[in-house]
């Protein structure tokens, strides 16, 4: 009896990991004239960005990209390939989501606040952290080349949590410009900003991204439930 009851447990486990992966598809969403321009597309499963098109263009969300319950948007001449519906789970419970470089260095958005962890390499070029990939409160990066796939929630702590632990003094004597280039600290500062109550907030791209990213999670967790929707990635 335990064993068919076993069994079935299995087999439902299994349908629930097809329906999810049956759910995911993918959509290219262009802003051909450097506008404005909507995709129509189910998202109520959710989206992540998979492949950067435009060369010169960052596509970082809320700036370059976001989406609603209509569909996705995309600006500023931003070209990318989206993925519809849920990440895939694994055995851990943590998330798969694939990263790559095309020779330089890309962000993919991503909820990292329980930690990330390589699991597959995919490019021949080597994937160390630190070195040609790595993460924050907005997502992973890769760099040099490098694709592989990802663990969210590998149970790492995110780099400057809330503890005060930070990937190494290094990168706190290094500005956030210098570490993770103009759009992305641009977009940590915007954030920062956003929802800092200081008067004088460390929100400025010569602090250190850790620096501007306690801040944000800070000011996130101050904010509760009035607090936007990017929050979600810095807990």
């Amino acid at each position: 009896m335990r064993s068919y009851r076993f069994e079935f447990l299995l087999c439902l486990a299994m349908c629930v990991l097809i329906s999810a992966a049956a759910q995911a598809q993918t959509i290219r969403c262009t802003s051909d004239d450097g506008g404005k321009k909507y995709c129509a597309a189910d998202t109520s499963h959710g989206v992540r960005l998979v492949k950067r098109w435009s060369k010169d263009i960052p596509c970082v969300r809320y700036g370059d990209w976001d989406y609603d319950e209509k569909g996705i948007w995309v600006d500023h001449g931003c070209d990318v390939e989206f993925a519809l519906g849920p990440e895939t789970p694994t055995a851990g419970g943590g998330k798969i989501l694939t990263c790559t470089s095309d020779g330089g260095k890309k962000y993919c958005d991503a909820h990292t606040g329980r930690g990330v962890r390589l699991v597959k390499q995919r490019s021949e070029a080597p994937c160390k952290k630190d070195v040609t990939w790595g993460y924050d409160g907005l997502g992973i990066w890769v760099d040099g080349g490098c694709s592989a796939d990802f663990e969210l929630g590998g149970g790492a702590p995110a780099p400057g949590a809330a503890s005060g632990s930070t990937d190494s003094g290094k990168a706190q004597d290094q500005s956030c410009l210098k570490q993770a280039g103009k759009a992305h600290s641009d977009q940590l500062v915007k954030q920062c900003l956003q929802v800092s109550p200081a008067t004088h907030p460390p929100c400025n791209a010569a602090n250190s991204c850790e620096l501007i990213e306690d801040e944000i999670r800070r000011s996130c967790a101050l904010l509760g439930r009035d607090a936007p929707a990017f929050c979600g990635g810095y807990k």
